[in-house]
């Protein structure tokens, strides 16, 4: 994100009248302040004793999150949720009308056994929201991984649905002791980008796997949502490994279910 996509998501939303020049003057900031104020509630840090930086990315966050692009949680930090979320407004802006994500399934995606399919995780896992929530998880990791989008951040606890994180566990667990902390490191399969979130599907209007808590993310930009290989790094020789090991515990690779969106696992066939 640069200032002249800040200044057009404030423009969007109402809160700016100043040029589009890409100059965070008087009026700019003072168009940030009263974002502030007006989204306190729903940020989950305190701005004033941050960066200048992290409150822009905060404010464009809001922004979005009120024009109905989900940015993720309003925590100043530009990960991959914030990144898409930006896309999906330029798109519109630049279109006139909302992107869409092409998901064509391969001629033989992967998946079977218990796995429910994309069509059934309503009836197998709820509904998103309340039920969801109800049903979710906390796993404690016996290792770290760090955080994608701040990568001094480590993270040992992820949220997922009850009904996967049995296999999730096993699955971090097998690739940890298949890699090892260095060369997951090395590779940086260790760079956790997200599991639950209450979310529709980007570039479409039906509920992401992300909001059931059957879905999880990694190292997402190179590996990102309309990155094909062999350009998506997973798709390298030494992912291999770890493409089968999250496959073999019912974790399927999105790279091959539909091509595409490497960063992304879930436990649900197509």
């Amino acid at each position: 994100m640069n200032e002249r996509h800040l200044q057009m998501l404030m423009a969007a939303t109402g809160h700016y009248h100043g040029g589009i020049d890409g100059q965070i003057g008087p009026k700019s900031r003072q168009a940030m302040r009263d974002i502030e104020a007006a989204f306190r509630d729903r940020y989950t840090f305190d701005p004033t004793g941050s960066t200048e930086a992290r409150r822009e990315v905060a404010v464009a966050q809001a922004c979005l999150d009120k024009l109905g692009h989900d940015p993720g949680a309003i925590d100043g930090w530009m990960g991959n949720n914030t990144t898409e979320a930006l896309n999906g407004f330029l798109f519109k802006q630049a279109t006139g009308k909302a992107e869409v994500i092409d998901r064509t399934p391969l001629a033989a995606p992967v998946g079977g056994g218990s796995i429910p399919t994309q069509a059934e995780v309503g009836r197998v896992y709820g509904s998103p929201g309340d039920q969801i929530k109800k049903r979710l998880v906390t796993i404690k990791l016996p290792f770290s991984l760090r955080i994608d989008w701040n990568l001094r951040q480590k993270a040992t606890r992820i949220t997922v649905h009850r009904d996967c994180a049995d296999q999730l566990m096993a699955a971090l667990v097998a690739v940890h002791a298949h890699y090892g902390p260095d060369r997951m490191r090395d590779l940086g399969i260790d760079r956790y980008a997200g599991a639950y979130n209450h979310r529709k599907m980007r570039g479409g209007n039906s509920w992401s796997m992300h909001a059931y808590g059957c879905a999880i993310d990694f190292y997402a930009e190179p590996n990102g949502l309309r990155t094909q290989c062999p350009e998506a790094l997973f798709c390298g020789a030494a992912y291999k490994d770890f493409l089968d090991i999250m496959q073999d515990h019912e974790w399927l690779p999105a790279i091959r279910l539909w091509g595409k969106d490497a960063m992304h696992f879930q436990r649900a066939r197509l």
